[in-house]
């Protein structure tokens, strides 16, 4: 297969490069063209001077004492096509022969550069390399006279070649501030998406009342604003009219489902005590039962769903904790006879919030204390005030809770004793619920340093 190159993940940077690319390309090509051009002129230019001066009347009758003068006069005419650090008497070299009396001039590097090689005849110009340079020869006839003048091309190229390379250099500075100039108008032209980007990440579900302004973007992205905007708009409908469905069903069935499932529990008790037992009435309440914690369950992830949303509003009432701490004591010498209850507790725990949420968070802590401590072991409810919190740590013997679990017990569905899985009840989501609740109130819930051989929960509330 063909090998394809990487694709480019940045838009601005694939404009910026794009701009850059186009704009150098094109400034290549007419450099080229530029550089094409001048080398080939500057060529004819010489050629025609060249001609100029073998065909002008100033070589018909030269005194001899006068050739260094016009030698001289040569080297100054094409000196302006040498380097400036070029040698004076290097441009143009001049040769005067006499075909009855030999040679009349001869510049003093003729010798050095062509030696007794043999010059071109005829009419046109001629190039020849001599000395390692490579140098343009014409020659006029006069009677007798014979004159010879060399240019020295060498000198020429050197110095377009200069030129050519610091116009090079002003191209290569011209490519990074193109790219430069491009970037910034690239990021620029991305500032609205980048704007839309901003506010994307911003967005949470108790934040879907932002909006971008169009006013100030250009037509080109003020219809995708729009659009953006309208969208933001239906998507806050949709998901208010859905918080506040789940949380008003949430409250209205807690209470019901809290006194239903307590009779069913009462019933089924008093069902399995009586003296003629019914097994079809101890199955059906058993069934009912099964269902009811399922619809708490159920409500339990509504609660869940309203607290990821933000929307678990909590009415802030003076609530004193200390009876309920009291009544779940007494709850766990109903529930387990065996297990030791141990209160240390002020006489009074005033906080702000919601009681029955409130309630809920701490059932939970002292339910799990339940499921999870060591049979006939004990149970430990105290609270504290420290500055201006409350704390209420809820503690159990236990065989502990392995390292590699600890910051996992505050995730939905996650339970830490997998082997305890088909025989204790639950789903893995009170924690978490009871962490969202703490942290609506303003508090923590977290599991606190305890000694070996047991497990506590601190629950932080803000004193009232």
């Amino acid at each position: 297969m063909r090998a394809r190159w990487p694709r480019l993940r940045s838009f601005r940077l694939r404009i910026a490069l794009g701009s850059t690319l186009t704009a150098l390309a094109a400034i290549l090509l007419l450099y080229a063209m530029a550089s094409y051009t001048i080398i080939h002129r500057r060529a004819a230019i010489i050629d025609h001077m060249l001609s100029a001066h073998l065909a002008g009347p100033g070589f018909q009758a030269t005194p001899q004492a006068l050739w260094p003068a016009t030698d001289a006069q040569l080297n100054a005419s094409f000196g302006g096509f040498a380097p400036p650090d070029s040698a004076p008497l290097a441009h143009a070299l001049l040769l005067v022969e006499d075909a009855g009396h030999g040679p009349q001039y001869r510049s003093p590097a003729w010798q050095r550069v062509f030696g007794d090689a043999s010059l071109p005849r005829g009419p046109g110009l001629h190039t020849v390399e001599g000395g390692g340079q490579s140098w343009r020869i014409g020659s006029a006839v006069h009677g007798s006279v014979t004159i010879w003048v060399a240019v020295n091309r060498s000198l020429s190229d050197a110095q377009v070649r200069a030129s050519l390379l610091r116009f090079a250099v002003a191209i290569g500075v011209l490519a990074m501030a193109m790219g430069a100039l491009a970037w910034y108008l690239a990021g620029r032209a991305m500032r609205p998406v980048e704007h839309l980007t901003g506010v994307m990440v911003r967005l949470t579900a108790s934040e879907l009342d932002q909006r971008v302004s169009a006013a100030e973007e250009d037509l080109e992205f003020a219809q995708m604003v729009s659009v953006f905007n309208a969208m933001l708009d239906r998507l806050q409908r949709s998901f208010l009219q859905a918080a506040r469905f789940s949380g008003d069903a949430a409250h209205e069935l807690r209470t019901p489902l809290t006194i239903l499932q307590g009779e069913l529990e009462r019933s089924f008790a008093q069902a399995g005590t009586a003296a003629a037992a019914d097994p079809v009435l101890e199955q059906g309440l058993a069934n009912m039962l099964d269902e009811v914690r399922r619809l708490d369950s159920i409500v339990r992830k509504l609660l869940l769903a309203r607290a990821d949303a933000g929307q678990l509003a909590i009415p802030l009432c003076p609530v004193d904790l200390r009876p309920t701490l009291e009544e779940l004591a007494e709850d766990i010498g109903l529930l387990d006879d065996g297990r030791q209850v141990r209160l240390t507790l002020p006489e009074h725990i005033a906080v702000r919030g919601d009681a029955e949420l409130l309630c809920q968070v701490l059932q939970n802590l002292v339910s799990n204390a339940i499921k999870y401590g060591l049979p006939g072991g004990w149970i430990a409810l105290s609270a504290r005030r420290k500055g201006e919190q409350w704390r209420i740590d809820v503690g159990n013997a236990s065989h502990g809770i392995a390292p590699e679990h600890r910051h996992r017990l505050f995730d939905r569905f996650y339970r830490a004793d997998q082997a305890h899985q088909r025989r204790v009840p639950g789903v893995g989501l009170g924690l978490s619920l009871a962490r969202d609740i703490a942290m609506a109130h303003g508090g923590s819930l977290a599991l606190a340093e305890a000694e070996p051989g047991q497990v506590r929960f601190r629950l932080s509330l803000p004193a009232a």
